[in-house]
């Protein structure tokens, strides 16, 4: 995703756009009855991001991100981008516009620019963009009403120069060993790529498959998570089936293997 479009401003000036957006998320949040859903990025709404997570090389000028609006209304749209802790502030990661005006069958784009000295150099970095549309007035109310702005979150991976392998390929050199007297399935991961699991299932027996609660979380590059093994599976022989979330959204192929909890 590479466009050959200059970015407009300093990056002093879009961190005072930021700061609007800041002001503008607190008033919303107190603005008489109003809701805010957060959705995965595929969940219906007005508006939507055109792909399900973002890959973004720190080698590239920018990052074009397209934004759907697929109602007949114009809508505003605030965007921000967060680390996974939730932080939102010192960022190496310059977002704009932070508001933007969407028209009914419109489609509007965001940039994103990597400040490549600034995030490390021998993985890849993970952050979560917001994108939350910011419903118009009924033209034809004088009562208040409650009004849903959705906002769609997902992830943004930012790729340094250099990198070896495959993203695509982590899930493959996953290590598994269990823990914690059986109640801890970890994933070693040795490569420099975050792995996101489409499928993670236990199964022991005859029995049927059973999911960790906690499979959404992703498996660190050159780190390691642990997976809560369900109780009734523990002390025993069972069989591991995973796969992974590859760069457009799909699934990998996938592998088993087998794993005494």
């Amino acid at each position: 995703m590479k466009s050959g479009n200059p970015v407009a401003g300093s990056v002093k000036e879009e961190m005072m756009s930021q700061t609007t957006v800041n002001r503008m998320k607190k008033a919303a949040g107190i603005a008489v009855l109003t809701g805010v859903w957060i959705l995965p990025a595929d969940a219906a709404a007005a508006v939507r991001p055109a792909l399900t997570r973002i890959v973004a090389y720190a080698a590239d000028k920018e990052t074009a991100i397209e934004v759907k609006n697929e109602s007949q209304e114009s809508y505003l749209v605030q965007s921000w981008l967060e680390d996974l802790k939730g932080n939102e502030n010192n960022l190496p990661l310059v977002l704009t516009p932070p508001v933007m005006k969407v028209g009914g069958g419109q489609d509007g784009r965001l940039r994103l620019v990597v400040l490549p000295a600034e995030i490390p150099q021998d993985r890849e970095s993970a952050y979560w963009l917001s994108i939350q549309e910011i419903p118009p007035k009924a033209k034809d109310s004088k009562d208040n009403k409650l009004i849903i702005a959705i906002r769609n979150r997902l992830k943004v991976f930012v790729r340094p120069a250099g990198l070896k392998g495959e993203a695509s390929e982590a899930v493959k050199s996953l290590r598994w060993t269990v823990e914690d007297g059986g109640s801890c399935l970890k994933a070693d991961n040795p490569t420099p790529y975050h792995v996101s699991f489409g499928r993670l299932e236990l199964k022991a027996g005859g029995g049927a498959g059973v999911t960790p609660e906690d499979r959404i979380e992703m498996t660190l590059p050159l780190g390691s998570r642990c997976y809560t093994v369900p109780e009734r599976l523990k002390g025993k022989r069972a069989t591991l089936t995973y796969s992974a979330m590859n760069d457009y959204g799909g699934e990998t192929d996938v592998l088993t293997t087998e794993v005494q909890l």
